[in-house]
């Protein structure tokens, strides 16, 4: 994958390039921006192209040094990750980076380390990241990502040059997922449900996304009716393991169902609405919400989606909301 194929981001990509075209690439790289917007997919590029053996400031994904990168084999390019959300980058990790930098290459041009979800450092990794971070060599590059920059020690932001990444645009995921076989109205649906995480849209199924939003308008129309409004409780008050993820993908087709709703109450665009394949029964719900209640909603659920990306109990924030809801009901 060369530059022009990592979607998005076209001024980081910019910068990455005339960058290399210069000889001048930061030898310390924080890539700061929200998941799945290709922040993995611009670091092994410019590691590929730091040792492409064709190209200067590109990569030509033919050269042995590319292909290796690209398959995870080459000696000179580490990339550190952590498995399970209670895991973090060890101190062992970044000892073996500390180690391993002042190393001279060994077939490439350059070393070069990605520590994946960086802001999950242990204390005593970062401290430990900090000299090389402050004196790397010559031939060294280290690139933390990380999708909160400002969790990231003082020390080891002050010491790196920080890039900062937007969410996919909605057309480029579009292509992305038509070009995987999606027809352009499930395209643009799947596009307006992520929200710019172009990861998560290859992710999705068509028929499962179709599933849960059935599921998902039942349950929002349960929660303003006095007498079918506990089925949400019935459903998410305990939220189990396993339908955790669930739960948060619930919340965010609600937060579009209440968008959209307040769109339509306000006599806006139709064409605008995040989920066409809802239109009619949205326009028919919209006429009996008042403004005031769709926006309290709205803000009910941005404060929870919050709280949800802060790992807090999922029972006590589903009992909560189902509470605040009920007193939106008399809005």
């Amino acid at each position: 994958m060369a530059f022009k194929d990592v979607a998005g981001n076209k001024g980081v990509r910019k910068i990455l390039r005339l960058a290399l075209e210069r000889g001048r690439v930061p030898h310390s790289l924080i890539f700061g921006g929200p998941a799945g917007v290709g922040k993995m997919a611009m670091a092994v590029t410019l590691a590929k192209a730091l040792n492409c053996r064709t190209l200067a400031a590109d990569s030509c994904d033919e050269c042995p040094s590319c292909r290796a990168v690209e398959h995870d084999s080459h000696p000179d390019v580490m990339a550190l990750t952590v498995e399970g959300q209670k895991q973090k980058v060890s101190v062992e990790q970044t000892d073996l980076i500390k180690q391993t930098a002042r190393l001279r290459p060994m077939t490439g041009k350059r070393r070069v380390f990605i520590v994946s979800d960086a802001k999950d450092m242990s204390a005593e990794a970062a401290n430990s990241l900090l000299k090389v971070l402050e004196e790397p060599p010559s031939f060294t590059h280290i690139i933390l990502l990380t999708d909160s920059p400002d969790r990231l020690l003082p020390t080891i932001r002050s010491r790196c040059r920080t890039l900062a990444f937007s969410p996919i645009g909605r057309e480029e995921i579009e292509s992305d997922l038509i070009a995987r076989d999606f027809s352009p109205e499930q395209a643009r649906v799947l596009a307006l449900l992520v929200d710019g995480n172009l990861d998560r849209a290859r992710e999705l199924e068509w028929d499962e996304v179709q599933a849960l939003k059935e599921e998902a308008w039942g349950l929002f129309e349960a929660l303003s009716s006095t007498d079918r409004a506990s089925l949400f409780l019935d459903r998410f008050g305990a939220v189990p393991k396993a339908a955790q993820e669930e739960f948060g993908r619930v919340l965010e087709i609600f937060s579009s169902f209440a968008r959209d709703m307040l769109l339509l109450r306000l006599g806006g665009d139709p064409g605008l609405v995040i989920n066409p394949d809802f239109a009619a029964r949205l326009a028919e719900a919209a006429s009996s919400w008042a403004p005031a209640r769709l926006l309290g909603v709205l803000s009910e659920l941005d404060l929870l989606l919050v709280e949800l990306g802060k790992n807090m109990n999922k029972s006590l924030l589903a009992t909560t909301f189902f509470s605040n809801f009920g007193e939106l009901r008399h809005v």
